[in-house]
């Protein structure tokens, strides 16, 4: 077995820290419309034929910040790199396995289906949607429960764009109106689009901002963000912000401590008339003597006389 000398390996070593050098870091950028070309990831490649293609997964609470989403996985698909930002199409989606075996426990139904539909902009997406009911179902129930399933996102998918079957999927209208369509045949625990891919390409969408107009963007937001940290480091921003947050504190206290006046005021207001109501509202001609000395008694005050002066102590006339 040959040997390799220690300068072909210093050889070799050298030809790999080339390779690495060579490649160059791109930034993945989601779909013009809808997503207006939102900086979602990077990627590193040795020139755009090795980018294009690729695959980058993303959770959705980490596209969009939603944090019930976190179990959705999206995928996007590299088709076109200018000059260093990779544009994506979106490709579908997937709830994870882990999260879907936990809704479905015992003694509830499941109702899974699979349904293509495409868009009014000749995309062809397939769907499918998976229902978990509170209760077991039977068959006919289901049956019945998935045809309404598939009018629904028939009815929905061909009335609309890919760009706003994108945004329907990823937030909660439809499975808002499946919910809705549902509950009259078996309550429903949820349903949702569990899983999309996307088959056949349409029209694309020329709307929304250019890939200019973006990076003009972001270099303005880049360049207030660093005038912000120089202005916070000097201390003038630092100063002006604790001085309006302690004038802020001392209005809401001051604000607080009128309207606490206030309402105790009203309290005791409201409090004393309730009580002058109260005794006005009592018809002591009706009740027995016995009665008005149990009342005398409570007040603390004497029992003895006849009628007309035990109510004159209980009115304090």
């Amino acid at each position: 077995m040959a040997v390799r000398s220690s300068a072909q390996s210093r050889n070799l070593a050298r030809k790999q820290r080339d390779k690495w050098k060579a490649k160059r870091i791109f930034s993945i950028r989601a779909p013009r419309n809808p997503w207006h070309y939102k900086k979602i990831g990077e990627t590193i490649g040795e020139n755009e034929q090795f980018v294009e293609g690729r695959i980058f997964q993303t959770t959705q609470q980490e596209f969009d910040g939603d944090f019930t989403k976190m179990h959705v996985k999206l995928n996007f698909r590299i088709v076109e790199v200018v000059n260093q930002d990779a544009i994506t199409e979106f490709v579908g989606h997937a709830h994870q396995n882990d999260h879907i075996r936990r809704q479905i426990r015992r003694y509830r139904g499941k109702v899974d289906a699979v349904i293509d539909v495409v868009t009014n902009d000749g995309y062809l997406v397939r769907l499918k949607p998976l229902i978990v009911t509170e209760g077991r179902v039977t068959s006919s129930m289901k049956k019945v429960m998935r045809r309404t399933v598939t009018e629904i996102i028939t009815t929905f998918g061909s009335s609309c764009t890919y760009p706003a079957l994108q945004k329907a999927i990823l937030g909660s209208d439809m499975e808002t109106t499946m919910v809705k369509a549902l509950n009259s045949i078996a309550k429903v625990r949820s349903a949702v689009i569990a899983k999309s891919q996307l088959l056949k390409t349409g029209v694309v969408s020329s709307e929304g901002p250019t890939l200019d107009e973006i990076h003009a963007a972001e270099q303005k937001a880049e360049a207030e963000l660093k005038a912000r940290k120089e202005a916070a480091e000097s201390g003038e921003e630092e100063t002006s912000s604790i001085l309006e947050a302690a004038e802020a504190m001392e209005s809401i206290s001051e604000k607080v401590s009128e309207s606490s006046s206030e309402e105790i005021s009203d309290e005791k207001e409201g409090i004393v008339s309730a009580q002058e109501d109260s005794e006005k509202s009592i018809d002591y001609e009706s009740m027995t003597v016995p009665q008005l000395k149990e009342l005398l008694k409570e007040a603390g005050k004497p029992v003895s006389g006849k009628k007309s002066d035990l109510i004159g102590r209980l009115t304090g006339e």
